[in-house]
């Protein structure tokens, strides 16, 4: 049983699947208790239908879970670091140099253009960091913005 804010009960749990073919169990709740509620902002976005929540299994909410306190160690940190910097030249050589797009056809040809946007992108680099320019700061989305800030220790 799924309780709202004003304590009504949901009507309805099934198992099912989300996008991404995952299982999910959907929680629905009745269409009288949320159509005319005073806090329905507080529950769901949805203009006319009533509130509802999709919950992993628990199995993989616990594994989720254990992933997440495992990405706020130091050793994760330290490892995902390098990947990191990967990650950052794979995204500056795709926005900046257009590498997903190849203007040549043929192997070697195609080799080439990554061979010279390489060096592109490394001069770049230097020309950035000789004149001081200051390194970008990674985004964070919408939802890690809502997360409270946690010491780790």
């Amino acid at each position: 049983m799924a309780k709202c804010p004003k304590g009504k009960r949901s009507r309805d749990w099934k198992v099912g699947k989300d996008h991404y073919g995952n299982s999910v169990i959907h929680v629905g709740f009745r269409e009288r208790d949320c159509t005319k509620c005073p806090v329905r902002s507080q529950c769901t976005r949805a203009k006319t239908t009533p509130r509802e929540l999709t919950l992993k299994l628990p199995h993989e909410y616990q594994t989720l879970q254990q992933a997440r306190i495992r990405q706020a160690t130091d050793a994760f940190k330290q490892q995902y670091a390098i990947r990191a910097g990967v990650e950052g030249t794979i995204s500056q050589a795709v926005r900046g140099f257009a590498v997903r797009h190849c203007r040549y056809v043929g192997l070697a040809k195609t080799h080439l253009q990554h061979i010279l946007t390489a060096a592109a992108m490394n001069l770049v680099r230097a020309v950035n960091w000789l004149e001081g320019v200051p390194l970008a700061k990674a985004r964070q989305s919408q939802f890690a913005k809502l997360a409270p800030v946690r010491a780790i220790g």
